[in-house]
């Protein structure tokens, strides 16, 4: 049965539902997602930062 998410999740909320995922996730997979998260991870954390500090500016 597939995961529906119906509203927003808090931190620990997301931390449990990746967990969760990665426990299903075979060995295989495991190290494939790993490696992304090595080459892709600092990017995408750089762009969450820069997100986060425009929001923060566009509030009056």
């Amino acid at each position: 049965m597939p995961l529906l998410i119906t509203r927003r999740l808090g931190p620990v909320g997301v931390a449990l539902t990746v967990w969760d995922v990665w426990r299903r996730l075979p060995p295989k997979q495991r190290r494939w997602v790993l490696q992304q998260a090595r080459a892709h991870g600092p990017r995408i954390a750089r762009q969450a930062m820069e997100a986060q500090r425009a929001r923060r500016r566009r509030r009056p």
